[in-house]
């Protein structure tokens, strides 16, 4: 089993290439928020529930995604939605936007992570955080599905998460692939 990331070209870029991947690239921060609800693991705002097919395919997105796009336009068009999840040290990594390219600039544009963090605020009720790290992270992605298998023989697999859900998914897609594979 083959997972290349966001790597279309070093291994089998010639199989790659037929299935019209790109990257998307992400602003992610590291915040401290001045109080954290120690009940809070993680949270996932309502920009969330149109971004992700799983929800935004339901009836009931189709009215929010309506009103979002009329409250919040400079978001969407961003591709931000907030994701707030705690970590052991009391920080929250917070994110994130969605831009897509073949090649992602390395840049973390102020007014992208100023979306994310007014969005933080919404959520929060107002209590902007001090930011202790940024980053940007790319991972593959692809107009047409969710997830990649390529089947190059009987005893190889091309995998690639292909939506942003790697981090939610790759273990059960891990799973599948290896059961196929043992036939």
């Amino acid at each position: 089993m083959v997972c290349p990331g966001d790597d279309f070209t070093a291994l089998r870029g010639d199989r790659l290439a037929q299935y019209g991947l790109t990257r998307c690239k992400l602003h992610i921060m590291r915040v401290r928020p001045d109080h954290l609800d120690q009940r809070l693991p993680a949270i996932m705002s309502d920009l969330g529930m149109i971004r992700y097919l799983g929800y935004a395919e339901l009836p009931a997105a189709k009215a929010l995604q309506t009103k979002l796009k009329e409250e919040q336009g400079a978001h969407i068009e961003a591709g931000v939605h907030l994701i707030a999840v705690r970590s052991a040290d009391d920080t929250l990594v917070v994110g994130d936007s969605h831009h897509y390219g073949a090649t992602p600039d390395p840049f973390s544009p102020a007014a992208v992570d100023d979306l994310i963090l007014d969005e933080f605020d919404h959520v929060f009720a107002g209590q902007r955080p001090k930011i202790v790290e940024r980053w940007i992270g790319t991972y593959a992605s692809a107009p047409d599905r969710l997830m990649l298998v390529d089947r190059p023989s009987d005893a190889m697999r091309i995998v690639l998460i292909t939506s942003g859900t790697g981090a939610s998914t790759s273990f059960a897609i891990a799973e599948e692939v290896f059961a196929e594979l043992d036939g």
